[in-house]
């Protein structure tokens, strides 16, 4: 479905984040980084709470799962929260590898268990209806 796969390929450009990331150790250099995920994670995040999550929350057999992923979601802001205003390198270096193994530990769940889960959850036309409106959330950000 376009909806997933648009999800999956803003987990690709976090991953891709990540190793940039792992490969260097110049703090400004993560500092920056740092604030690419930040950004990318914040519109991730909005567009999966105010649009691809709610779609779900009301079938009973779902809205674990989509509870779930909020939760881990408000985890993700508190670590970025810290990260924010800390400014000693070791403790940074240390919050910013609990962030991305948290986002990396939400987006296997997500892939593995969720999004498996919810294919057969929505009609094509459901499914091609979130997407557009993904897609219009998408257009909208970048206009801005």
């Amino acid at each position: 479905m376009k909806a997933l796969d648009l999800l999956r390929a803003d987990h690709r450009q976090l991953g891709q984040l990540f190793e940039q990331v792992r490969q260097t150790q110049d703090f400004a250099e993560r500092r920056e980084l740092f604030e690419d995920i930040r950004d990318r994670l914040d519109w991730h995040s909005s567009l999966e709470e105010e649009i691809f999550y709610p779609r779900f929350l009301k079938a009973s057999e779902l809205s674990e799962l989509m509870s779930e992923s909020m939760e881990d979601h408000q985890l993700m802001r508190e670590i970025v929260g810290e990260l924010s205003t800390t400014y000693d390198r070791e403790d940074f270096n240390e919050l910013l590898e609990e962030l991305i193994d948290t986002i990396e530990d939400h987006v296997a769940e997500e892939e593995s268990e969720v999004f498996p889960r919810l294919l057969g959850a929505l009609s094509d036309d459901e499914w091609s209806d979130l997407y557009e409106k993904m897609i219009q959330r998408s257009n909208t950000a970048e206009a801005a």
